[in-house]
């Protein structure tokens, strides 16, 4: 296990759970921010340019397969890079309409869940190794 497999593991999973715990204390304000980023082109970019950003750092530093802490890892990256340019070059809505379809604000529990187990596995995955 490489020491950047740790350090993603572990900066990864401590944002999903503060993002979960973030989803289920402060529903409106999630709503509210993502009501707000996907009306806005400018801010809908700059989602999309962060999430390419990120996505650039964890692949050009951290591209291995090996076990599967490293496998979700990479992953990770590899979809932020894709859903960063999407958000970048797809139209201006795409991420509203994604919301829609994905039903967020009826499944916010759902959604928060998930991201409290995957940022549980990556985690204590790190802390593990």
């Amino acid at each position: 296990m490489t020491s950047l497999t740790v350090f993603f593991a572990k900066f990864i999973g401590a944002y999903a759970l503060f993002a979960a715990a973030w989803l289920v204390l402060r529903p409106q304000a999630a709503l509210g921010l993502i009501d707000r980023i996907s009306n806005d082109p400018v801010f809908e970019s700059m989602i999309g340019v962060m999430r390419l950003i990120f996505g650039l750092a964890v692949v050009s530093a951290h591209n291995l397969w090996g076990n599967w802490l490293q496998t979700l890892v990479s992953l990770l990256g590899w979809i932020a890079i894709f859903s960063g340019l999407a958000t970048m070059f797809l139209p201006t809505g795409l991420l509203r309409r994604a919301m829609e379809w994905m039903r967020f604000k009826e499944k916010l529990p759902t959604y928060a869940l998930l991201s409290a187990l995957l940022g549980a596995m990556l985690f204590f995955g790190g802390l593990a190794a």
